[in-house]
């Protein structure tokens, strides 16, 4: 019986020497010499101070060792990895195979500090070995990434890759890093070895200042700020091995961030991982994988136009190759006085920004263009639903917006879209193909979140006042286009086809039997009784059919009645800057027949003709039905902004005659004539 008690107490001693821990996870202090089990290690842990590298875009003004940013080096948890190496060991792929033999984690680690010890050290349990040292590896707040690493190799480690994001990796909770080689006998040692544990990344701060004085009443406006040109792979290894050319210098290798809209004069901060090369450049080019910041904004002056100016500022000036090491403190804080048209890192082109809006018009000739800011609303949100325009495209201070680009067109080759600076600029062709396009801007995902149409057309030049192609006419009360949103002309004939809007929404479709397409055409869908007016958003080619619950394309419980608004354009207006859906009351003035204003033209059964002034305006009949989207020439819907009592009040002609109607569904597919806002 005692023989058996004594093998208990044996066995209780041998299991607590190896798992023995204090209370906050650190393995309790031991004596003796124990090769082979476990043996406690006092470590000094402090973050190291980072080198500032301070630039006013010009030239290097200071250069120093920084303060540690206590914030940034708070130690939140620390895991130690101990591998089986000893460090007479040089061949690479033999100190790859090491084993980690000890994986240790700590949670909200303290120190200790007792009479004997000179400062706090930290106590960590390690696993006694006969070799001269052991290579241990400190990284400090990665969570439990690496708490069952054991029996893993150092090459593996080496392999480990962190993800990063911009939104994500901030000044909190920095990733620090230390490596060194430590005897491990399982003796009693008590020396404090220190650890100096670095960051992982290079911090990069942008702030600028104007002083704008040399030219009177000048001034800039901030865009966009964007890093260009970042790594996109960080790993561990970074932390214990010294870069030479790294990462390779390819563009799979790299990255844009996505720009900063708001707030772009309080400046950004950036944490990025190290981009080193043994190549030096004079002044670097922004194709050479150099990381730099790009700010671009307005830049205003008196009798010149307005010029979209961009600035580039490279991270590392100061250093050969413009190199961004790990742990460095970059600061960038130029002073603008001016585009400077001689300076390499200056772009500029004159800038005139079309007021934001749904739909935008140009037409088919040189020097033709749009160019808006995505980020303004194209009118009020809707209290009624979920999506709000500004959440569409923004996220607090960055962009949503990853691409913008072209979903159809009805030519190859119609208009030509880009996106960068802040703007999205597009260029019709100048062949004189007239049109109609749909846009999308998209985030990350490839996912729709917002969509503008493009109407190619001279008459473009009839609506800013400088062409006659067309007209624009008054009648009861209100300004009106001579034509349905999206006609390519006003001929009186049967193929004469404009764009269709179910009610309430902002994109545009179209017949397909008279109509064809390049990139991804239009279709049909049911798609339920779910609210889903944001899924229209992320929707704009799919025609939503007819739903009984409320009467109209969306689902829900009722008819949404504020999608358009007679008082008020909101987000879903599909008409260009400066026009709107019409009132309920601007139909109004609209008589059918021989005693009215308006009646089937005379000369064929296509349409119907408004007279104005001895000018005729043209409404070509047909409508899309709401239930497959098929182009029905009987009736013709002109929609009005009005909702009442879950239908839109519309001006309704068939071949016996017109009026305002009130039961007409929404999920048709109707035509939209666009009166100026008042």
């Amino acid at each position: 019986m005692k023989t058996n008690l004594y093998i208990l107490i044996l066995f209780l001693m041998e299991i607590g020497m190896l798992v023995g821990c204090s209370a906050d996870g650190i393995p309790e202090e031991t004596d003796g010499n124990r090769p082979g089990g476990l043996t406690c290690i006092r470590f000094g842990l402090e973050g190291a101070y980072g080198q500032v590298v301070a630039t006013d875009g010009e030239q290097v003004i200071r250069l120093e060792t920084g303060s540690a940013n206590t914030g940034e080096n708070t130690l939140q948890n620390l895991t130690v990895l101990q591998f089986d190496l000893d460090q007479s060991v040089t061949d690479v792929t033999t100190q790859d195979a090491a084993i980690c033999v000890t994986a240790r984690y700590l949670r909200a680690p303290e120190p200790e500090k007792d009479e004997s010890a000179t400062e706090p050290y930290y106590l960590i349990g390690l696993q006694a070995s006969k070799k001269d040292t052991q290579y241990l590896i400190f990284i400090a707040n990665a969570g439990s990434a690496f708490q069952n690493f054991e029996g893993k190799t150092l090459g593996d480690f080496k392999g480990v890759e962190i993800p990063f994001d911009q939104k994500t990796n901030n000044g909190e909770n920095q990733l620090m890093l230390a490596a060194l080689y430590v005897p491990v006998k399982g003796v009693e040692d008590q020396t404090i070895h220190p650890v100096e544990l670095k960051r992982l990344v290079a911090q990069v701060h942008f702030k600028y200042t104007k002083s704008l004085a040399g030219v009177v009443d000048a001034d800039f406006t901030p865009l966009s700020l964007r890093l260009r040109n970042v790594p996109k792979v960080l790993k561990y290894a970074d932390g214990i091995t010294k870069a030479t050319d790294y990462p390779e210098k390819t563009a799979a290798n790299f990255t844009d961030y996505t720009f900063i809209i708001g707030q772009v004069e309080d400046g950004f901060t950036w944490y990025i991982p190290q981009n080193v090369r043994t190549a030096t450049d004079a002044l670097p080019s922004g194709d050479s994988f150099h990381t730099y910041v790009e700010l671009s904004g307005i830049y205003k002056a008196p009798n010149m136009p307005d010029q979209l100016v961009t600035y580039r500022f490279y991270v590392g000036q100061g250093s050969p190759g413009y190199n961004v090491y790990r742990n460095y403190d970059y600061e960038i804080l130029p002073v603008l006085r001016g585009v400077n048209s001689f300076d390499s890192r200056v772009t500029r082109r004159n800038l005139v920004l079309s007021p934001p809006a749904n739909c935008f018009v140009l037409s088919p000739e040189s020097g033709s263009e749009v160019t808006f800011n995505p980020y303004l609303a194209p009118g009020t949100d809707v209290g009624e639903v979920s999506v709000c325009y500004t959440d569409q495209v923004k996220e607090n201070r960055y962009s949503r917006i990853a691409a913008v680009k072209t979903v159809w067109q009805t030519a190859d080759g119609l208009i030509d879209v880009s996106f960068g600076e802040g703007v999205v600029r597009v260029q019709p062709n100048t062949a004189g193909t007239n049109g109609n396009a749909l846009i999308a801007a998209y985030d990350a995902d490839n996912t729709i979140l917002w969509s503008w149409h493009i109407w190619v057309t001279p008459y473009a030049k009839v609506l800013d006042g400088t062409g006659k192609n067309g007209y624009i006419y008054d009648f009861g009360g209100y300004t009106w286009m001579d034509r349905n949103l999206g006609a390519l002309n006003v001929f009186r004939e049967d193929n004469n086809r404009n764009l269709y809007y179910q009610w309430g929404r902002k994109d545009p479709f179209y017949d397909t039997g008279k109509t064809t397409v390049t990139g991804t055409g239009i279709s049909s869908a049911n798609k339920g009784t779910a609210l889903n007016i944001d899924e229209s958003i992320k929707c704009p080619t799919v025609f939503f059919t007819h739903q009984s619950t409320t009467g109209t394309w969306h689902g829900g419980t009722a008819a949404i009645p504020n999608l358009w608004f007679s008082d008020t354009k909101t987000v879903f207006d599909p008409c260009p800057a400066g026009w709107r859906v019409p009132a309920k009351a601007a139909w109004d003035a609209y008589k059918w027949g021989s005693d009215g204003n308006i009646a089937w033209d005379t000369t064929n059964s296509y349409g119907a003709v408004l007279t104005v002034n001895s000018e005729y305006s043209w409404f070509p009949r047909g409508v899309l039905g709401n239930s497959n989207m098929t182009f029905n020439a009987s009736n013709t819907y002109m929609w009005s902004a009005l909702c009442e009592n879950g239908f839109p009040r519309t001006f309704s002609f068939t071949s016996s005659g017109g009026s305002i109607v009130n039961d007409i569904a929404g999920s048709f597919g109707g035509s939209v004539r666009c009166v100026k806002e008042k």
